[in-house]
């Protein structure tokens, strides 16, 4: 049966770089002096943006990785993303270990996509209810960076060494950065076609905790890329408020801050 289409959950917030963000653009041309390892800009203003990609990529990585869903690669010693083939079995015909993955490969499909051109897969899966918009610097950041490093220069270049460890001999890595401190807007749209799909909003919500304990965008391990999702809002539009052409109804949330948005979950009067 076709799933009924009920409405959409409109979040909005701000991504805060709490230290400098790496998402690689590319290079156009050659520049003497010019910086082999560029942040991805606006074509038009060439101010930095995150790609809603990178944003919903890592969230769909971070929520595999906490599902177990991640397997190991049957030709090499690394990783690979969760087969959704395991939908295509009835989950009544499943041992109660594999009817636990069933379920959240389940909740990845219909959350972030099933990432198959299958058709009994996406059947099962459904519509992909997550959209993730490109993040655009916020006007107030932009406004405080020209102030910081002058009209139109929104980055800054941190030098890494990559050292040779039997010479000692240093082989310097310009990168470009967005700043530590930059504010972007943000805007996820999550939609509803089961009454239970409100549910799925918890594990979006999960994604974006760990990610802010993990990293976006390149050398996180070397202390890029750490953010923070902050003052967020969400509200809720019916098909019927989309048809009268009302703005639909703010869901009261305790904080604006993602831990504690998960704290109150149960307790937030979600619609039916």
């Amino acid at each position: 049966m076709t799933p009924a289409f009920l409405g959409k959950f409109l979040i909005e917030g701000k991504v805060v770089l709490v230290t400098g963000l790496h998402i690689g653009g590319t290079t156009v041309g050659m520049e003497i002096g010019g910086i082999d390892n560029p942040v991805i800009k606006d074509p038009i203003t060439d101010e930095p943006i995150i790609p809603g990609s990178s944003i919903k990529g890592k969230l769909r990585s971070l929520t595999e990785w906490s599902f177990g869903l991640i397997e190991k690669h049957p030709k090499h010693d690394g990783c690979q993303a969760y087969s959704c083939e395991i939908l295509k079995v009835p989950e009544t015909k499943l041992s109660p270990e594999q009817a636990v993955r069933w379920k959240n490969a389940l909740i990845v499909a219909r959350l972030y996509g099933p990432a198959t051109d299958d058709k009994q897969v996406r059947s099962i899966a459904g519509p992909t209810r997550l959209i993730v918009r490109d993040a655009f610097l916020n006007t107030h950041s932009k406004a405080q960076l020209e102030k910081a490093l002058g009209r139109g220069t929104y980055t800054e270049v941190k030098t890494e060494n990559a050292l040779d460890r039997v010479t000692s001999e240093a082989n310097p890595r310009p990168v470009e950065r967005v700043p530590a401190g930059s504010v972007f807007d943000l805007s996820l749209i999550v939609d509803k076609y089961d009454t239970d799909d409100s549910e799925l909003l918890k594990h979006l919500f999960t994604a974006m905790s760990l990610l802010e304990q993990s990293s976006l965008g390149g050398g996180g391990s070397r202390g890029s890329g750490q953010i923070q999702f902050t003052d967020i809002k969400i509200r809720w539009r019916s098909t019927a408020d989309y048809r009268q052409g009302n703005s639909g109804t703010k869901i009261n949330l305790p904080e604006k801050t993602i831990p504690e948005i998960l704290r109150a979950f149960d307790q937030i009067n979600w619609p039916s």
